[in-house]
């Protein structure tokens, strides 16, 4: 049960660091759509993470909810952090504090969803 819990948060950070390893991804040549895709991206790349980890600490932990989500929470958020000082070793990338909130609020809505659906 632990490797099931687990392998698939575990699988999309690892996405997650290999497509931030590439110079740098352009959506669209306009300037604004690009802009709205990749921070689309960023939003729904951890609002899936949230949900990867709530799921594996559901089915490894015996936690209250709300311990839990915040837990989800906390680890999602220090990814984006990690991902952003990762960010900083890559040619041609750097980390931003901005991507990190656009990627805390998709960890934020993940947390509001799942606390709707009381998972």
């Amino acid at each position: 049960m632990l490797v099931f819990s687990w392998l698939p948060p575990l699988l999309w950070m690892v996405l997650i660091f290999f497509f931030s390893s590439f110079h740098k991804l352009q959506a669209s040549p306009i300037g604004w759509q690009d802009f709205i895709v990749r921070k689309s991206a960023h939003f729904l790349e951890y609002a899936v993470l949230f949900f990867l980890y709530h799921r594996a600490l559901k089915n490894t932990i015996n936690v209250p909810v709300k311990r839990r989500l915040l837990l989800a929470l906390f680890l999602t958020i220090f990814y984006a952090l990690s991902d952003e000082f990762h960010q900083t070793f890559v040619a041609g990338r750097t980390g931003k504090t901005f991507d990190v909130g656009v990627d805390s609020l998709g960890a934020f809505f993940g947390l509001l969803f799942s606390w709707k659906v009381k998972q």
